[in-house]
């Protein structure tokens, strides 16, 4: 993939280009997140002493059973869908995390699009809280002096810059971008050889002389053989010989009259000269016999002439009895 980006460079380069230049329109455009951090807390009843000196009980039955009771029951309260579609309404945001960390402290993380708006936010959750915790305890009949009060430690103008939903645009329009670029370089580089081997099949009927010059030689076609080819099979001595005689007709000449190398009449076809060599011996090597004979003048070349083709020394022809070399 490298290398056919780099090969088509005048292709996946314009194409990262454009992805570099939207990452950075998309850096400008997507604003960061800011986020507001509020903490309230719990203050339990105040201890009555009485005359005798005995502390008074606290009748609360939200007392009895912990500050984790009542503020879990706080938070579903203030956490419901129909409270944070009125936030939204309201121009406040609706992200907004409550926690109880460390008893009897609420923990408030409200992420909005600006600073004003997610402190605005943090403000309204504190005063949900307080009233969430008074509630639960009104509907008891709680006394007031037995109440579970709230205070804010702080109100949410500590405002921190949260840049992860930038982080994830650029991620995704970096990402896509690129796929999208490699994508296209691969589709345009399959279109360009398509289209070359469209135009080399084109011009391969008529090459010019350039081009004829660079390209190889071709070998002819190998001539067939006739099928009234015939094949000699012989023997000399106890290795056995082999003559193949490839003898092509041609249309009948006519005949000169009676003469040298003409029988009587000159009606008989020329004979096929034939050559017998031993499997075993070379052709260059002949008998003592054929030494002392002077080699006979070539004949002269005819167009009746019969091409006589050797078979490989190397046949593993089989031998044969006396009876039948004779």
């Amino acid at each position: 993939m490298t290398k056919l980006l780099f090969r088509r460079w005048y292709i996946s380069l314009p194409l990262m280009l454009v992805v570099l230049l939207l990452g950075g329109v998309t850096s400008q455009v997507v604003k960061p997140d800011y986020s507001a951090r509020a903490h309230i807390q719990l203050i339990p009843p105040p201890v009555v002493t009485g005359a005798d000196g005995r502390q008074k009980p606290i009748k609360n039955p939200w007392f009895d059973l912990g500050y984790i009771a009542l503020g879990n029951a706080a938070m579903i309260d203030v956490t419901r869908q129909a409270v944070l579609k009125q936030m939204a309404a309201d121009g406040l945001s609706d992200n907004v995390t409550v926690v109880m960390d460390r008893v009897p402290l609420f923990e408030i993380e409200a992420v909005g699009s600006s600073p004003e708006q997610a402190t605005a936010t943090a403000r309204r959750m504190l005063n949900l809280i307080a009233d969430a915790v008074a509630e639960r305890q009104s509907s008891l009949q709680v006394g007031e002096g037995d109440l579970i009060t709230t205070l804010a430690l702080d109100d949410g103008t500590e405002v921190e810059v949260q840049n992860s939903k930038v982080m994830r645009v650029l991620v995704v329009t970096l990402g896509g971008g690129l796929l999208i670029a490699a994508g296209v370089t691969v589709a345009a580089d399959a279109l360009l050889r398509r289209r070359g081997r469209r135009r080399a099949g084109a011009g391969g009927g008529a090459a010019t002389p350039g081009e004829a010059g660079s390209q190889p030689a071709r070998r002819p076609a190998a001539a067939s053989f006739d099928s009234e080819a015939t094949q000699v099979i012989g023997s000399a001595g106890r290795a056995s010989a082999a003559t193949a005689t490839a003898a092509v007709p041609r249309p009948a000449r006519p005949q000169p009259g009676p003469g040298a190398n003409q029988p009587a009449g000159g009606g008989a076809a020329p004979q096929p000269v034939r050559r017998e060599h031993s499997a075993g011996e070379h052709p260059t090597q002949r008998g003592d016999a054929d030494q002392r004979r002077p080699a006979p003048a070539p004949p002269p070349a005819d167009s009746d002439a019969t091409v006589v083709l050797p078979i490989s020394h190397s046949a593993n022809w089989p031998r044969r009895s006396g009876a039948d070399r004779q």
